[in-house]
């Protein structure tokens, strides 16, 4: 009878037991929680992270009217720079030629009346340009950009422009689909008054006028340390994790290392990261698909190319709103990726890690 009544406790104890051993697994090793469902996440990763083509298209769409006055436009209800580029999926038979123009006739191109220009923060090469555009560009000449111009003549010529010496590349397409265009710059656009000069010898957009950006509710979600942890050490055997003063260091066997700063800052570390290319497509490219690897949060779906340094092979995104970069009293909004050598990559993320708030910000 005594025996009968001493099972219940032994069972119950073990049970404790049991959970509070698992509970200190993953609190130590993060990384080997919820490995069963790795094939499930990354087909979600997949789902839900940002195409190439939007995470490097333009940010800036400028129209010059037939007066010659220039606005910035932008639009609450839908991402205007995606419309225009699905206008410009059907381009085909891309024709290409170098022109032999000098600073005065770019800065005339820039100022072409009834005409709309799409820029880019930074240079960037036509082959992941061309994601844009439904790979329409694949076979023109890698060559590096700045802006892009569609005149609405009907010579279905478009203005591939360089800032960097003022290079003008001039394509020519079956169709440069102006009446698509045309329409979709029409609806629910607000047109702020801009003029483009030069500034450091490099042209720049002037805003003519002071204006004021509505007000905007966005959501800070949290990111927790297991979610990184999990997406980029999940296939690892072994993860060691340091808790400091200021931070919290995660390690594994492949000389991999994540760092959470106590101020919402994370750090990755790779050194061991494959054949990663110093050309400026591939790196591109290589970055994208990094990014791809984390970026199925909330708080990373308005990410956009924001500028590359070929001498530091150092890339950054930024967080857009209507084209606008968010640039905050703090730093986040933005991911940066450097390689420091062919086989060491650092991706340092200013992603706030806080508790889901809801929040109104005006400009």
């Amino acid at each position: 009878m005594k025996i009968k009544q001493l099972v219940l406790p032994i069972l119950l104890a073990s049970a404790v037991g049991v959970s509070l051993f698992l509970s200190a697994s993953i609190l130590v090793n993060p990384a080997h929680y919820d490995r069963s469902n790795q094939k499930e996440s990354s087909q979600t990763a997949q789902i839900d992270s940002k195409p190439m083509s939007s995470v490097y298209s333009p940010t800036q769409v400028v129209q010059t009217k037939d007066n010659g006055k220039q606005y910035l436009l932008t639009n609450q209800s839908v991402n205007l720079i995606t419309e225009i580029g699905l206008q410009m999926n059907n381009y085909k038979d891309a024709k290409y030629t170098a022109l032999n123009g000098d600073e005065k006739d770019y800065f005339n191109l820039l100022n072409t009346r009834d005409s709309v220009l799409l820029s880019y923060p930074s240079s960037i090469n036509l082959k992941i340009v061309s994601k844009f555009i439904n790979n329409a560009f694949d076979k023109l000449p890698n060559v590096t950009i700045n802006r892009i111009l569609i005149p609405f003549d009907n010579s279905n010529n478009i203005y591939l422009l360089s800032d960097n010496g003022f290079k003008i590349y001039r394509v020519n397409v079956k169709n440069t689909n102006i009446s698509g265009i045309q329409k979709i710059i029409s609806e629910n656009v607000r047109s702020i008054d801009v003029s483009i000069k030069k500034l450091n010898d490099k042209p720049f957009i002037d805003f003519t006028d002071s204006f004021k950006m509505p007000q905007y509710a966005y959501l800070i979600n949290k990111t927790s340390q297991n979610y990184y942890v999990t997406r980029l050490l999940s296939d690892s055997q072994d993860v060691t994790v340091k808790r400091h003063r200021d931070s919290t260091v995660y390690n594994d066997e492949n000389s991999r290392q994540i760092t959470f700063s106590n101020d919402g800052e994370v750090n990755y570390y790779d050194s061991h990261p494959g054949v990663i290319s110093t050309n400026m497509t591939q790196f591109l490219t290589d970055s994208y698909n990094n990014i791809s690897q984390i970026s199925i949060n909330d708080n990373l779906a308005n990410i956009r190319f924001f500028d590359y340094n070929s001498k530091s092979s150092k890339v950054v995104y930024r967080n857009y709103v209507e084209g606008f970069p968010i640039f905050d009293q703090t730093p986040y909004g933005a991911i940066e990726m450097k390689l420091v050598d062919k086989h060491f990559i650092e991706v340092q993320l200013l992603i706030e890690d806080t508790p889901n708030s809801g929040t109104n910000r005006s400009w």
